[in-house]
């Protein structure tokens, strides 16, 4: 039994055709929609960017000034950081050769491949996010290791006071 069958005997007919026809109109309009979406990724990397090549060696210079054990994770982050700051050129060649080509075409894939664009689209967004909570919270146990740093510092010194006689 065909389910899209007409009851004269005719071709099967799919109630929605998986290759509309493509006019002008429609052809723009997906290139627009691909720009905007290649446009989020820009933003996404802009974000990276400001945060692993400008705010996170602002805080290894202060880690530096102030001499610290530093946690492992505020390591890697450095080391990131570093990596950003050295390939920063990368990232660019990659958005101009491969992201914004796979942003139009993306556009075209048929409906049942619709999954695709949607990976696509939110891997590079949810990178960018997992990317800035693990920067974040390198950058904060550094300051959580400067504040013990202080307070075993004001303890010391604190104890000391306390000891000298009036």
């Amino acid at each position: 039994m065909q389910p899209f069958q007409s009851p004269l005997g005719d071709a099967p007919t799919s109630l929605s055709p998986e290759n509309p026809k493509l006019s002008l109109g429609v052809i723009f309009g997906r290139f627009l929609i691909s720009l905007v979406a290649w446009a989020v990724h820009v933003l996404v990397a802009g974000g990276l960017f400001l945060v692993f090549v400008k705010t996170v060696p602002m805080a290894w210079e202060f880690a530096e000034q102030q001499d610290l054990d530093l946690a492992p994770i505020t390591e890697l982050t450095f080391h990131i950081s570093m990596l950003f700051v050295n390939y920063s050129y990368l990232v660019g060649v990659w958005l101009l050769l491969f992201d914004l080509p796979t942003a139009v075409a993306v556009c075209y894939l048929p409906h049942r491949y619709q999954w695709v664009t949607w990976i696509w689209f939110t891997s590079i967004i949810l990178l960018g996010f997992l990317l800035v909570v693990f920067a974040a919270t390198g950058v904060c146990l550094l300051f959580a290791a400067f504040t013990f740093q202080l307070s075993a510092i004001f303890l010391k010194y604190s104890t000391a006071l306390i000891s000298l006689p009036l």
